[in-house]
């Protein structure tokens, strides 16, 4: 039997988690999803220890870009940012701030499984949409 990819996805907003979980969590992943940020999060991350990230970029207590920076100093695993900003400007400034790869709503499943894919595979280059950006 072949293991799932364990994807830990966090965010708020109940209709995207439950896209999620309905779009992701058979087949090769396996979906586990929080609302925290800070020290419910890091305990979270070590206990799950998820293969990849989805965070959510729109945050009510910590936004994402934030989120995100507190989740580099506890795991290496892929980020991937969902995010309905669609400026070159603002995804740029989010892989620069440590996430692997950037994705715009709306966006479907299958676009979603292949970014998460592509990113495993590809865990030194960043996607951001069609283009990609080297992290070195």
């Amino acid at each position: 039997m072949k293991l799932k990819t364990k994807i830990l996805a966090v965010s708020r907003d109940r209709i995207l988690v439950n896209l999620l979980h309905r779009g992701l969590n058979n087949g090769d992943f396996e979906i586990v999803s929080t609302e925290q940020s800070g020290n419910g999060l890091k305990d979270i991350v070590e206990s799950e220890h998820p293969a990849f990230i989805i965070l959510d970029i729109v945050m009510p207590s910590l936004d994402g870009v934030g989120t995100c920076l507190q989740l580099r100093q506890w795991t290496q695993s892929p980020i991937m940012l969902l995010s309905t900003w669609n400026t070159s400007n603002d995804m740029v400034r989010g892989l620069n701030l440590a996430c692997d790869s950037y994705l715009t709503e709306p966006f479907g499943i299958a676009t979603l499984k292949t970014r998460i894919e592509y990113t495993l595979k590809h865990p030194s280059i960043a996607v951001l949409d069609n283009i990609k950006v080297s992290n070195n």
